[in-house]
């Protein structure tokens, strides 16, 4: 594959169709339109974009008149549809939510995210960059670390405060359930006026239909000046949430940590699938 590949959402759903994946193309152009396509609608966007992959060399009509696949499109398709894991930071504001991606499979890391949410951007990475696209993507520059933010919560009561608008009722919820002072009225301010939500999930792919599932991963609440880092913590009887110190290192700590459990899962299931073809 090219190191990068730029696809609009019609084209990259032309991609999927051609390598026997209708329904992830279906799905790819239903989220990247917005609503249900009528049959025709579908028929002539995807003739349309298999033109433009004609005379772009992506694709290749033989002499019987069916049409094939370039190993750059049926390389995406797989790394799109066949991925072993996946690390995704997604960010949720009032005007929307977008997402950057991380595939693991085999040996290899495919980075894809949407521009200007027509586009799909597909390049091959390094390890590295990783850490680095995490840094671009929630623009943690922009917001002053919090080095001293410790506690935990029950996610219930977490989720109550990130719902509540009266900041004095946020800090007694806060400080009732064991938040230091230091901590409480700083983050009672970001919770009633979150600014976006932020996550980091290493996702695995469960059953034949490959449904998502994430059982590690952390949470970034962006208030108007600061971030807080939260990680959900397995506890006894109810599951929780640990306020982590909130710096960009710590950050960094995270992503590294999610890669490597997206990495072990890439290694067993191309292990798994080597023993299995013996």
């Amino acid at each position: 594959m090219v190191s990068t590949l730029r696809l609009s959402t019609d084209e990259l759903a032309f991609a999927l169709l051609l390598n026997n994946q209708p329904l992830a193309a279906q799905q790819v152009l239903i989220s990247g339109v917005g609503r249900e396509l009528s049959k025709d609608e579908a028929q002539g966007r995807l003739s349309a974009a298999g033109s433009a992959l004609f005379g772009q060399g992506f694709v290749d009509i033989r002499d019987d008149g069916s049409v094939v696949s370039s190993p750059a499109l049926t390389e995406i398709s797989l790394v799109l549809t066949q991925a072993s894991a996946t690390l995704r930071f997604s960010l949720s504001t009032r005007v929307g939510q977008r997402a950057l991606s991380y595939h693991f499979i085999n040996d290899a890391i495919y980075e894809h995210w949407i521009d200007r949410s027509v586009t799909h951007v597909v390049s091959r990475v390094s390890e590295d960059v990783i850490v680095e696209g995490g840094d671009a993507f929630f623009d943690l520059g922009q917001f002053q670390e919090v080095a001293t933010a410790t506690g935990v919560l029950p996610d219930q009561i977490f989720r109550q405060a990130l719902r509540q608008r009266d900041l004095a009722v946020t800090v007694d919820l806060l400080r009732s359930h064991g938040i230091s002072e230091a901590t409480c009225t700083l983050l009672a301010e970001d919770m009633v006026n979150t600014k976006a939500i932020g996550d980091m999930l290493a996702i695995y792919y469960s059953g034949e239909h490959r449904v998502p599932v994430s059982d590690e991963g952390c949470l970034i609440v962006f208030g108007q000046q600061r971030f807080w880092l939260v990680q959900p913590e397995k506890q006894v009887e109810e599951v929780g949430v640990k306020l982590l110190p909130s710096t960009v290192e710590v950050v960094h700590e995270q992503v590294r940590r999610l890669t490597k459990v997206c990495q072990q899962i890439a290694t067993r299931e191309a292990t798994a699938a080597r023993l299995q073809n013996k």
